[in-house]
């Protein structure tokens, strides 16, 4: 595929930003970014140097017929352009989840699969420097046989804030949904290994919130002062605001005695933190690593990662930095999550192009994301999780 690539993206949110320059750092040209309001797209498109700002997304794929679309949108404005990008045959890079539900997410799975394309799902803290070092590592025989992974990310929601999509399951919200996805890619990134079985539970702590309208940018919900809240009306919210993921990852067929055991730990209702962890045990050792935030920029900290390693030669933990061939090995963007998105779309792309690239979740961890969100929500112990469709059939 010798010339350039083109993207149209559609929501002009965090998201649509991060989507926007990571296709641009791997030469894509995005031609157009779609957004509901005049205004604030135009904003976008000129601040990113894209020539096209546009309020109507179907007439902008119709007319550019792009090769790629980055979908942005909220999960419930999702299935509808992803479908119409499908059937232009376009290949899809979407923010997740990919759904609001198992059933959506398994009929955009089976439609990517039909038209033959590449699809891109963003749960990319897969991309961490400190994930891509313990993958290294426990694939080098660091700790042994891994046994067990360890994650918990604690991501505090500003209270009282305006309620929006995010506190809203019909409308994609939830740390099920927006972070569990996350950690999930992370870990088996690092010690492989299909989702087999889960158990677990999801629980709504926050179950109200003010209705003073939907801020645009997830980056501007923020806490409400006193003042704010004067004569405010309440509204119910039902997204969970915390879950518990017991997870067993394995090959196919392998006994639970011979799978990996993930317990994965999400909460946005705690005060006083902000981070994730991420925790891997092995026969003969372990690791840890924890990605911070600075409360003053709201990203990750500034620095070197360290790895904290141990093992039966010595009791203590100890750090070793992340080498810098694996810092250097990522997109020179100085914003982490930006960073991310861009490793994201740099394998994406190169797939397109028929390139070397690694593995990179695809709408089909997309579609299983959104069976085991089914299966925590539900309750019930634990359930077998389908790998294929027709598995999922019976």
């Amino acid at each position: 595929m010798s010339r350039q690539l083109r993207a149209v993206v559609i929501g002009a949110g965090q998201a649509g930003e991060g989507h926007t320059v990571a296709l641009q750092h791997s030469a894509v040209d995005v031609v157009a970014i779609c957004s509901r309001t005049p205004s604030i797209v135009a904003e976008v498109a000129r601040r990113l140097g894209v020539k096209q700002a546009s309020t109507d997304w179907r007439l902008t794929l119709e007319r550019e017929r792009p090769e790629i679309v980055a979908i942005a949108t909220p999960a419930s404005a999702r299935v509808e352009p992803i479908s119409a990008a499908l059937q232009l045959g376009c290949h899809v890079y979407t923010d997740k989840p990919l759904a609001v539900t198992a059933g959506d997410a398994r009929l955009l799975y089976e439609m990517a699969l039909k038209q033959g394309v590449r699809t891109a799902v963003a749960a990319n803290w897969m991309y961490d420097p400190g994930i891509a070092y313990m993958r290294e590592l426990v694939a080098a025989g660091a700790i042994g046989r891994p046994l067990a992974v360890e994650s918990q990310f604690v991501s505090p929601w500003p209270f009282p804030s305006a309620a929006m999509w995010i506190n809203r399951f019909a409308e994609g919200g939830g740390v099920l949904n927006n972070r569990m996805s996350h950690q999930l890619a992370a870990a088996q990134r690092i010690v492989g290994g299909e989702v087999l079985q889960v158990m677990g539970e999801a629980r709504t702590h926050r179950r109200q919130r003010p209705d003073t309208g939907q801020p645009h940018d997830y980056r501007q919900w923020r806490t409400l002062s006193p003042d704010e809240l004067v004569g405010v009306p309440w509204v119910e919210v039902d997204a969970d605001d915390s879950c518990i993921v017991l997870a067993r990852l394995g090959q196919p067929g392998a006994n639970p005695e011979e799978t990996i055991t993930a317990n994965l730990y999400c909460c946005s209702a705690i005060r006083g933190r902000d981070g994730r962890t991420m925790t891997v045990y092995g026969d003969e050792g372990s690791l840890h690593y924890e990605w911070v935030v600075d409360p003053q920029s709201n990203a990750a900290r500034a620095g070197v990662p360290h790895v904290r390693r141990t093992g039966f030669a010595t009791a203590r933990w100890h750090d070793e930095p992340v080498p810098e061939r694996i810092l250097r090995g990522l997109p020179d963007i100085a914003h982490g999550l930006h960073r991310d998105w861009a490793a994201l779309a740099r394998d994406f792309v190169a797939d397109i192009k028929g390139e070397p690239h690694e593995a990179y979740p695809t709408f089909r961890q997309g579609w299983i994301y959104q069976e085991i969100t089914s299966v925590i929500r539900e309750g019930g112990g634990w359930r077998d999780i389908p790998l294929d469709v027709t598995a999922a059939s019976r």
